[in-house]
């Protein structure tokens, strides 16, 4: 009966190491057409490497992690299969231009100055919401 406890203690104790990742300025994009996207900064502070592998969102019908890039004055979205790793101590930058959540089929009621949900699900800390605020260019 120790022993179990023990265990139990100790297996409840680890679970607290996955609350290390500290989201800051988030905000999303809407557009007219009902495509969006959610930017986010996403500080590894755990002692162990993680990724970013996918998002879903209440208020949308597709969410995706993508990449733009150019290549020969070309804008191309790209669609990131594997997630976006974020080594242990280091960040990931979700921004205009490279990284980003892609909201399609964006919930036609939802406008300027509104706030989403948005989900994101990582390899080993689980799922982590946040509220970015619909914007048409940074907020910062």
């Amino acid at each position: 009966m120790k022993r179990l406890l023990l265990l139990l203690l100790l297996s409840s104790q680890t679970s607290y190491a996955f609350a290390e990742l500290l989201l800051s300025n988030e905000w999303a994009r809407l557009t007219p057409s009902g495509v969006g996207s959610v930017y986010v900064t996403i500080e590894n502070k755990n002692s162990f490497n993680e990724v970013l592998l996918a998002a879903k969102s209440d208020s949308a019908k597709i969410a995706m992690i993508h990449k733009t890039v150019r290549e020969n004055d070309v804008v191309k979205m790209n669609h990131i299969v594997g997630g976006i790793n974020i080594p242990k101590g280091e960040s990931a930058i979700l921004e205009p231009g490279g990284y980003h959540i892609m909201l399609m089929n964006i919930n036609e009621k939802l406008s300027l100055g509104d706030r989403i949900k948005v989900t994101l699900i990582f390899e080993k800390s689980g799922e982590v919401e946040l509220n970015p605020i619909l914007k048409l260019k940074p907020p910062f």
